[in-house]
């Protein structure tokens, strides 16, 4: 494998999207027109080889790093004179960024950190602006007559060290970004997850004091989004900056480094309310969803927040979709931890040992990728976890291992609620219930909002009889997350059978859509036998042996950390359905 040391030139057009929307033929053009005269034959002049160009950016290789920065100077100089009478959001401008490291050769190509650097670099410049790394300025500081600003260590998305960053003083006038919007843009483009800008909501009301109120949903909104540990939410100081401006969403998913910008509008009407929101992907526009909500006004603060919260678990919901199908898209070597963990949540929604071990390799991986990543910790556990409830040969101490993983993701990020979620599972099936409340408790105060952790509590607290709390929390899951998936249904089964409402048990059972889990007939068999429908139960303790041969519902009742009384009338029904034990 070939190495060198080089210097590594990364360019990238501001506003590509946007510009080629708006007049798609007159950009190519003009493009080609910059290239032709100006930017390769600069590249030439100085000895730079174009490695690649990739539509609307190109890098670049340079034997002399002071040849890399005076190419860059000369570049962005001739830009900001070829484009000066150009109307502003017409203009073509370029942000580049250069370091200084070692490269790997392979064929035409260049790879390895050194060019990963140089690409972020390029990320945090200005439109029109250069960023270079340490490196680049110890080389060139003496060398050329230019001014630096001191930029601080920089934290960039896999690469393990700081980089200290400068960028470099034209001393020509550039459009400058807001400091708010340029923090904004920095965070969203190393945090990995998808990023999300709300922008504020458009008072559309007759009156316009009412815009309190839809400044208030805003606010609110962002801060409830903030809760979803997986989510890159900017901050308000920055979207509110956005408040009536005529701007396109590609143009402030550019600005602010968003992956996902969120609109909506507010009316207010007498004593009705009318509240539109949409999730809009950035680049290319595309609508991901969107929803509508007419309520009477009543008590204006309930509404509030019912909305809040309803709105905020509808984006988190499908944020996390849209990102798991870009992640579905990408090969395998270019999967981050982020995109690990996605995947996997795939994989541990199906109880099958395959599955599970594609999930727990995909974890380790992003483990391995990231040890400090609190959800992947959390998510382990999970997999850990599945081997003592649904397994019928574990691995050595399932549900130890699990406790540590759930352990780790709380010491790693305790403001998670998922982490703090699981490890309340890991308790419950060490039949430790305080602990289980208590961790239950931290994770819904942390995201009230996250149908997933909402859910799988009230689950548990119906296992463990507590049927009101536990239904209290389903119904809350499924109105944040109308589109459930089937396994909800297993809380309402448990409820009815205890209220004894056998037929309605056995239809909740057949909506889980989980027709191989073996709970799935063990359910089903003692509604059908406390119904005295004995050949039809028969049927079902039939398909649970099938599905798990040698069970004993017993020990798997008492597994399950069920309720005593809950147990004792579960196994009444069994053995009414037919069972020996």
């Amino acid at each position: 494998m070939e190495r060198r040391l080089a210097a590594i030139l990364a360019a990238d057009m501001v506003g590509y999207s946007r510009l080629m929307g708006a007049d798609e033929e007159g950009t190519i053009v003009r493009q080609r027109t910059h290239r032709a005269g100006l930017i390769d034959p600069q590249i030439a002049g100085h000895g730079g080889r174009i490695v690649k160009t990739m539509g609307d950016g190109l890098l670049v290789e340079f034997a002399s790093v002071v040849d890399a920065v005076k190419c860059a100077v000369a570049v962005q100089s001739g830009m900001a004179e070829c484009e000066a009478e150009t109307l502003g959001d017409r203009r073509i401008q370029y942000r580049i960024g250069i370091n200084l490291g070692d490269i790997v050769i392979d064929g035409d190509d260049i790879l390895g950190d050194g060019v990963n650097i140089a690409a972020r670099l390029e990320g945090l410049a200005e439109p029109g602006g250069i960023c270079i790394s340490a490196k680049v300025y110890e080389e060139v500081r003496a060398k050329l007559d230019l001014g630096f600003e001191d930029m601080g260590e920089q934290v960039f998305k896999n690469i393990d060290a700081p980089v200290r960053v400068y960028s470099i003083d034209l001393g020509i006038e550039t459009p400058r970004q807001n400091p708010d919007l340029k923090a904004a843009q920095a965070v969203a483009s190393i945090s990995g997850k998808p990023s999300v800008a709300v922008l504020p909501f458009t008072n559309m009301s007759a009156n316009p004091d009412d815009e309190y109120f839809s400044d208030g949903l805003t606010e609110d909104i962002i801060t409830e989004l903030a809760r979803f540990r997986e989510l890159a939410v900017i901050a308000r100081n920055s979207t509110f900056q956005f408040k009536d401006r005529a701007t396109d969403v590609a143009s402030v998913g550019r600005e602010l480094g968003a992956r996902y910008v969120v609109e909506g509008s507010v009316r207010h009407a007498g004593e009705r309310i009318r509240i539109n929101a949409q999730l809009v992907e950035a680049d290319g526009g595309a609508h991901v969803w969107a929803d509508r909500w007419d309520r009477d006004i009543g008590d204006i603060f309930a509404v509030q927040d019912e909305l809040t919260r309803t709105i905020a678990a509808n984006l988190g919901v499908r944020v996390q979709h849209a990102a798991l199908d870009r992640a579905l898209q990408k090969h395998s070597a270019d999967m981050d931890a982020y995109d690990c963990v996605l995947r996997a949540r795939r994989y541990t929604a199906l109880l099958d040992a395959d599955e599970q071990a594609k999930a727990r390799d995909l974890l380790e991986q992003a483990i391995e990728l990231d040890p400090g990543y609190s959800q992947a910790h959390a998510l382990l556990a999970n997999v850990y976890l599945a081997e003592h409830r649904f397994d019928s040969n574990p691995r050595p101490d399932p549900i130890g291992r699990a406790l540590l993983m759930a352990r780790r993701a709380v010491e790693l990020d305790p403001q998670n609620a998922y982490a703090r979620c699981w490890l309340a599972v890991v308790h419950f099936f060490r039949h430790e219930n305080e602990n289980f409340e208590a961790e239950a408790q931290r994770a819904l105060a942390l995201n009230p909002n996250d149908a997933e952790t909402v859910a799988d509590i009230g689950h548990y607290y119906i296992w463990m009889g507590e049927f009101e709390k536990g239904m209290d929390l389903t119904r809350q899951a499924v109105a944040l997350n109308p589109l459930h998936p089937g396994w909800y249904y297993f809380a309402f089964a448990q409820y009815h059978f205890n209220q004894r409402d056998y037929a309605q048990t056995v239809a909740d059972v057949e909506k889980t859509s989980m027709s191989n889990f073996y709970w799935t007939p063990l359910i089903k068999a003692a509604a059908l036998g406390q119904m005295g429908e004995t050949e039809r139960a028969a049927a079902e303790l039939a398909r649970m042996r099938e599905l798990k041969p040698g069970i004993s519902a017993r020990e798997e009742i008492e597994k399950w950390n069920c309720a005593p009384d809950h147990a004792a009338h579960l196994m009444e029904g069994l053995r009414k359905a037919g069972l020996s034990e």
